[in-house]
């Protein structure tokens, strides 16, 4: 928070719609202040297993060896990610066709650019904190959004009780 970073769960839902199989997903993101003046906020997006979202049944060499060069943790912005989800799905979608199998509806560019694209509703720590840019908070405030913590645990220290690291 000392730097403007602030971050959050994000959680998108989309209903069946026009060929678009209805579902659901969650993901954390981080926005910033852009560095101008004003209000203009740089938003990041964070998935920790970002690469087996795109895990296919019986998939080929080249696919293969694409998802094998996605990060395992995603952390960018959105026209990063759209570009990679289109280019992922249209791997997928030749390599199910080249095994003579079906494209699920889950495996979809328009499935998949929902599950991090889509309309999200954001999740933000309820402590309060004092170097939130007043900005920001007046825009966080407006929102209609449940709160609840976030915590991980260090990889030092496993899970003892209750205790937990809030972001």
């Amino acid at each position: 928070m000392e730097l403007g970073y602030n971050a959050g769960v994000c959680k998108t839902k989309w209903e069946s719609s026009g060929g678009l199989t209805g579902g659901n997903y969650e993901f954390i993101d981080v926005v910033r202040p852009s560095g101008r003046q004003g209000s203009d906020w740089v938003r990041y997006v964070v998935d920790l297993e970002f690469s087996g979202e795109f895990e296919i049944a019986r998939p080929t060499e080249e696919f293969s060896e694409v998802v094998k060069v996605l990060p395992r943790v995603f952390v960018g912005r959105s026209e990063e990610l759209k570009l990679i989800v289109w280019l992922v799905s249209e791997a997928a979608k030749r390599s199910l066709k080249k095994r003579e199998m079906h494209l699920p509806p889950w495996r979809k560019n328009r499935y998949m650019q929902a599950k991090w694209l889509g309309q999200y509703r954001r999740t933000v720590n309820p402590i309060a904190s004092n170097s939130k840019p007043s900005s920001f908070s007046a825009e966080m405030d407006s929102l209609a959004v449940r709160c609840r913590s976030v915590g991980f645990f260090s990889a030092q220290d496993p899970p003892a009780g209750n205790q937990r690291f809030v972001v």
